[in-house]
């Protein structure tokens, strides 16, 4: 095991399993969604957690930052406390203060909507673990995340709060927004990507377009919002990635 997987799992302090991730992107795929299946009957949610030393240092850095104790304890203790924050926050008022503030800063409206005929967009149907090509992944992680609540995933590896990238705190109350209205369950987190599963995208153009306008509030990296709702109208996977 590497160094910074080390740290992660410690930190994680759950059932989890190690795979090599070279030219295993297949196989590490098969086996999240196998564990998806005996999630739901066993009480654990899993995710892919792509280790790296930025991550590993992060999460050190964030729960010293906190105060609490350097214990296991005082580590469920930092994760409740970003459970906690973010039931306070609405997401939906969230999402739609940064889009306000991000269109504010264009003074060429088509530059960021585009035109729906030049920017038509893939669905996303299949995990990517894009990150996986980069060759900086010894292993990855499939932790076992013993939880009811899929939003909670963001607490339990907490990365974010940096540039455009909403807080831990921020993450949490969004997905649970997006879980109640799309089902959508993170899958894969890096130290600065996360994708996430659904199984109720939007099916008109309308809604997918509102939604687009979530995406790209959530994740200013998009473009074009026209051409991100014509790819989520029909997408199980969606992918965030703050360069």
């Amino acid at each position: 095991m590497t160094d910074e997987c080390r740290v992660i799992v410690d930190y994680l302090n759950c059932d989890y399993e190690l795979m090599k991730s070279e030219n295993n992107a297949s196989k590490i795929i098969a086996r999240f969604n196998e564990l998806r299946l005996q999630g739901k009957e066993d009480g654990f949610y899993p995710l892919i957690v792509l280790p790296d030393d930025t991550l590993a240092e992060y999460l050190t850095y964030c729960f010293e930052k906190s105060g609490f104790d350097n214990t296991a304890d005082g580590v469920v203790v930092y994760r409740q406390s970003i459970i906690d924050a973010a039931a306070s926050i609405d997401a939906e008022s969230f999402l739609q203060t940064a889009l306000d503030e991000y269109l504010g800063h264009y003074n060429v409206d088509d530059a960021i909507w585009g035109q729906d005929a030049d920017t038509a967009g893939e669905p996303r149907n299949e995990l990517s673990l894009y990150m996986l090509s980069y060759g900086q992944y010894e292993e990855v992680i499939i932790a076992k995340i013993p939880t009811q609540n899929p939003w909670e995933l963001a607490a339990w590896i907490p990365m974010g709060g940096w540039n455009d990238c909403p807080s831990p705190v921020e993450q949490v109350a969004v997905f649970r927004y997006w879980h109640e209205k799309y089902k959508a369950v993170p899958a894969v987190v890096s130290h600065d990507v996360w994708e996430m599963t659904l199984t109720a995208p939007p099916l008109t153009e309308e809604k997918a377009l509102a939604l687009a306008k979530e995406h790209f509030a959530f994740d200013p990296e998009y473009e074009m919002i026209r051409g991100l709702a014509s790819s989520l109208k029909s997408s199980t996977i969606w992918f965030f990635w703050w360069d």
